[in-house]
């Protein structure tokens, strides 16, 4: 008798989306979607998540963890970022998700974040060269510095491409006055990380994904570099992003409205991280913490966030 394929789901709940991830361990994708839900908006007004915010995020997620559970996945995970570390009532809400769909709801911490986006990039293996992982998140990102058998060094910038959005910009499009203060607030940010030297640069979250999008011209999408960001990519998409209203763009590429308002600050963030660490590009990944929360629970059962480290060294 073959063995029983086994479904493992992660549910995250980011500044900007609920996003849902249900695999076979080992095998194939079965679900990868999210609502829009722009937690981080109402936190950054409200400095917690009103009533009905609370009420669409309950519904989310019993509606998602309802549906992974008829399709036999254990474990599931839930998993929440920037919006619940800053909401001051993450707690009520936190209750509010156990009483509706029985689990816990995990607030990451940032290093966990960053370790948990590692271990999806990667698939769980060990870094075999200096590398830099960058998560461009809506209300915050992360980088992570991996040196072989070493210890991750984790640097923390307070913002995403969501907050410096609403810091910096008004108009659609954004004015070449916007786009200079989110480039200089970008280059300040980074310029606090910690130091290294990465001879592999690799970036995750939607800024990444959605701006090869925005870039690749038709026919080019299987050429070697498809994949990968540079500086001119960057000054491209962004002078793209300035030519037109976000509506127009929305129907020429198929990006939700959300993601081309904020393309320009994402792209902002990718080309300062790579200023700070003298990378000529970073690879745009789909992996992200739900792969790695997968991973880890699967490699450590109930134990996996203090195993975090010891995962990701590969010790």
């Amino acid at each position: 008798m073959a063995d029983e394929v086994r479904i493992a789901a992660a549910i995250d709940v980011g500044s900007n989306s609920v996003h849902l991830l249900l695999t076979e361990l080992g095998g194939e994708v079965l679900r990868d979607e999210s609502e829009l839900l722009g937690l981080w908006a109402m936190v950054d007004m409200e400095g917690f998540i009103p009533d009905d915010g609370l009420a669409a995020l309950v519904e989310v997620l019993t509606r998602y963890v309802s549906e992974v559970k008829a399709e036999g996945a254990d474990p599931i995970t839930l998993l929440a970022t920037e919006p619940l570390r800053r909401a001051s009532n993450r707690s009520r809400v936190r209750a509010a998700v156990l009483e509706a769909t029985g689990l816990e709801l995990n607030v990451l911490s940032h290093e966990e974040e960053a370790l948990l986006t590692v271990l999806g990039v990667l698939d769980g293996e060990p870094t075999q060269e200096p590398l830099m992982v960058l998560d461009v998140g809506g209300g915050s990102s992360e980088v992570v510095l991996l040196e072989p058998g070493a210890d991750p060094v984790i640097g923390v910038v307070p913002v995403g491409s969501a907050r410096l959005t609403a810091q910096h910009v008004e108009d659609d499009p954004p004015t070449a006055e916007e786009v200079f203060e989110l480039r200089a607030e970008a280059h300040h940010l980074f310029s606090s990380l910690p130091t290294g030297h990465p001879v592999r640069g690799i970036v995750v979250g939607g800024s990444g994904t959605n701006l090869i999008r925005l870039t690749t011209e038709e026919g080019d999408e299987d050429t070697p570099d498809s994949g990968l960001i540079d500086v001119e990519r960057t000054a491209k998409a962004i002078e793209i992003v300035k030519a037109s209203p976000s509506a127009q763009l929305v129907e020429s590429y198929g990006l939700r409205e959300r993601r081309v308002l904020q393309m320009a600050a994402g792209a902002s963030l990718i080309e300062a991280a790579l200023d700070c660490y003298n990378l000529s590009a970073l690879e745009a990944s789909d992996a992200s913490l739900r792969e790695g929360t997968i991973i880890a629970c699967e490699q450590a059962g109930d134990a996996w966030r203090e195993e975090l480290v010891r995962l990701v060294v590969g010790s």
